[in-house]
Order: C-alpha cells, then sequence, then structure tokens
C-alpha cells in the first residue's frame, strides 16, 4: 500500500525535529519543487540492482516559505511517476507558477513484481509527462498526463509558456514540440526536423529567445542546434530546421544550458568509464558557441574540468558563476570510507569572451546530490541529497547553504535542513513574482 501523506510529514517532522540546533532557513523564493523515485537505490549505479521498499511510491513535493520551525502546513506531497535514471531536465514549471510539467523516463515497478535485484537497465519503459497544478504549494494537485512516447528523456518549455519540447528514445518521436493552449494542454504536435536522423536525443534547451532549441545525443556524442521556423502573422511554428553541423564532443555530454543572455550554451560532460585512476574520472564543462546564420558551424569555445561523476548543474543569477553537483563515487558499495559519503560542489567562473575556469571545490558530506538551485538573491543555494549516511531508517533531503561571490567563491553551510523520504534527486525553485 502507499504511505499515508499524514504519516510521511510526521516522520518528515520527528526527523525536523531532532535538531535542537535549528534555525530559520534563508532561501528567498516562494517555494521548491522536489521529487522522489521510489525504485531507484542509493547504491544502484554500483550494484546494479533496484532497492525498493513495497511500501513506497514516486512522489512529487513542494515546500512553501518562509518556514517556521515546527510548521507542518507548509508542505505538500502528492504521487507522481518520475525516474532518477537518466533524468537531468525532470520539471518544467509555467512563468505564471500555474502549472508544472514532470516527466517519466522510466516507468514504476508493479509492487507484485518487486524483488531485492532487478537490474536497473531493464526498468518497465516510461511514457507519459504528467501535468500539476502547483498554484498552492500547500496542496499541490496531479491533474492528468498525456503520452510523448517511450523513454522520454528531458523536456523543455518555452519562455511564453507555448511550446513544450520533448525528448527521447521512440523511434521517429525522438524529437516533439507540443503547442500548448491557455490552459497547458497540448493542442499540437511539431515533429523533428527532417536531417535530424535517427538516434535517441538525450537533452534539450531551447534558447531565451525562443527562436531555436539546441540538442544533446549522448550516444553519438553530439551537439547541435535546430531553428524554430514561425508562420509571420500568426507567430506559431511552422517547423523546425537542423541549423549547421553538429559539434563531436568527446566524454558522455549529458546535459546543457544557456547562459542567462543565449551568447553561450554551458554542457556538462561525464567520463565514458568508471577508472581507478580519480585524475581520468573527473567530468568536464565545455561552453559552446553557436553560430545561428543558415549553414554555420558552432565552435567548442573553452572548457575545464570538475570533479568525478558530475551530476547537474545551475548558474548563478549573475550569469558569471556555474555550480556543478559532483557525485564523486558516494554511490559506491560496499561502503569505502575513501569515497562513500563525500561529493563536492564545483564553482566556476564564465568570463564574457566566452572562458571557463575551476575557481573553487567544496566538498559535501552525502550520497548523491543530484540538484542544485539558487534563490531569487542569490544569495543561497539548496541541494538536493539523494540520501544521507546514516543507519536506522534511512532518509534523503535538501540542505541549504549561503553563497559568497568573489574571486574564490565560498559556499557556508545552514544549520537547518529539511528531511524527505529517501530518493530526493530534482529541485525546482518557484520564485514569487
Amino acid at each position: 500500500m502507499k504511505i499515508n501523506f499524514i504519516s510521511n510529514i510526521f516522520f518528515i517532522y520527528f526527523l525536523f525535529s531532532l535538531q535542537s540546533f535549528a534555525q530559520s532557513i534563508n532561501f528567498d523564493a516562494k517555494g521548491i519543487l522536489f521529487l522522489q523515485d521510489a525504485d531507484f537505490g542509493t547504491f544502484s549505479l554500483s550494484t546494479n540492482t533496484i532497492e525498493r521498499e513495497k511500501s513506497v511510491s514516486d512522489k512529487m513535493g513542494a515546500i512553501l516559505f518562509p518556514l517556521q520551525y515546527g510548521d507542518n502546513q507548509n508542505f505538500s506531497e502528492k504521487s507522481v511517476s518520475n525516474s532518477e535514471v537518466h533524468n537531468k531536465k525532470a520539471i518544467a514549471v509555467m512563468s505564471d507558477n500555474r502549472l508544472c510539467y514532470v516527466i517519466e523516463t522510466k516507468g514504476q515497478i508493479k509492487k507484485e513484481e518487486i524483488s531485492n535485484s532487478i537490474d536497473k537497465d531493464n526498468l518497465p519503459d516510461g511514457y507519459y509527462v504528467s501535468v500539476v497544478d502547483i498554484s498552492n504549494l500547500r496542496n499541490i494537485k496531479a491533474e492528468y498526463r498525456f503520452p510523448v512516447g517511450n523513454n522520454p528523456l528531458a523536456l523543455s518549455l518555452s519562455g511564453n509558456n507555448e511550446y513544450l519540447a520533448v525528448v527521447g528514445e521512440a523511434y521517429n518521436q525522438e524529437l516533439q514540440v507540443f503547442e500548448l493552449n491557455e490552459f497547458g494542454k497540448p493542442i499540437r504536435t511539431i515533429l523533428k526536423p527532417n536531417l535530424l536522423g535517427i538516434g535517441a536525443i538525450t537533452d534539450i534547451e531551447w534558447h531565451p529567445s525562443g527562436d531555436f532549441l539546441a540538442f544533446l545525443k549522448k550516444d553519438t556524442k553530439e551537439i547541435g542546434l535546430i531553428k524554430v521556423v514561425k508562420d509571420g502573422p500568426t507567430k506559431k511554428i511552422v517547423r523546425l530546421e537542423l541549423l549547421g553541423n553538429s559539434i563531436k564532443m568527446e566524454g558522455l555530454p549529458v546535459v546543457g544550458k544557456f547562459s542567462k543572455d543565449g551568447k553561450y550554451f554551458i554542457v556538462l560532460d561525464q567520463i565514458t568509464e568508471f577508472s581507478k585512476n580519480q585524475d581520468q574520472s573527473k567530468g568536464k564543462v565545455f561552453v559552446i558557441k553557436f553560430n545561428y546564420e543558415d549553414q554555420g558551424n558552432h565552435f567548442l569555445i573553452s572548457k575545464t574540468e570538475v570533479e568525478e561523476n558530475p551530476s547537474n548543474l545551475v548558474f548563478h543569477p549573475n550569469g558569471t558563476n556555474i555550480l556543478v553537483s559532483n557525485m564523486k563515487r558516494s554511490f559506491e558499495y560496499p561502503i569505502n570510507t575513501n569515497y562513500t559519503n563525500k561529493s563536492s560542489i564545483s564553482v566556476l567562473g564564465l568570463s564574457n569572451d566566452g572562458t571557463i575556469s575551476n575557481l573553487n571545490t567544496i566538498n559535501l558530506e552525502c550520497i548523491m546530490p543530484s540538484s542544485i538551485v539558487f534563490d531569487k538573491s542569490g544569495k543561497n543555494l539548496a541541494v538536493g541529497i539523494f540520501q544521507y549516511l546514516n543507519y536506522g531508517k534511512t532518509f534523503g533531503g535538501i540542505d541549504f547553504y549561503s553563497f559568497f561571490e568573489g574571486s574564490k567563491p565560498r559556499i557556508i553551510k545552514q544549520n537547518s535542513s529539511i528531511y524527505t523520504s529517501k530518493g530526493t534527486h530534482f529541485l525546482k525553485v518557484i520564485e514569487d513574482y
């Protein structure tokens, strides 16, 4: 059976109350959304198994700020299918904070099929995007879901809320752009460009102008650009066209994001395979300069190293700092004191000419930090923790840090955390407009 919502909240706040040193959380936002994957275990990356409890289901949660110590009214949870596996862009939020879209990269395991050892590469296919009403963060509501092809891998919402781009593995559905009506429902589908070819597209990102889409193909190590062709009078999308030649990369490009001004495209690159030599296992971050003219070539401008097994990246509101969460080998099992519970954040600097550099590394004491988000001020950040290394009842959570800019930026952990069920893997900030 599913965990009772009230019991979940009681458990969270029981853990919260154990922190006698707790103080107010500094985080300038309306709220935070988070996802919890019930199927994927903390050590699944190294054991190649699924570690699921029969009484747990995938969930989406919401936190409303400000929080008061002992307050149990500002939390909400609903069952929403989601997956940590292959998922770097899991949530897209409408700019007016009415609705959000959650991608199901893998389906949930049926309770009658749960065993202690299931190959994580043979999880059920995912097929859907769920639509969730987040207008009231104290009571989020899963409204409906719609099919997008098997094993979708990423989604991105245009800045004007009119188009939702979804990419994945399904043949001839590797890229679909859904036109949305005023209520956020899909009413038309624009298919991929004819010259894009076959093969899974693993990430997608709208350019801030809404006139282009950048994409990644992890298997073929490609990064490319798509032009959005619009009808003059209606300004509606007519078709999508491949623009220029794709760039071939080294390693394993997994997620990309445009700089705030759209000048550069920043790509996080994981290693292809683990190495006993940690220096050979470090991830990288690439800076791409797209040519937006017809048939123009795209260029790699600069790159820098981060640490082992980077999981995601985020831009600071200042547009010049980029933070990367590094899982390192915190997920290895059996527990190795040299690796487990050791992870980190890399703080990078992006100059106006596109040069990127690693400014500082901050060590974390947690397993699989999978998502970082800044508040509106940029003075605070939150980190999603898949699981803490503790005995007895296992749980994940959200840690909060203060961020200090400068030539060597610093991050200092705040005293308070929010504890959740284990499996927290994606955060999304809801700003208060």
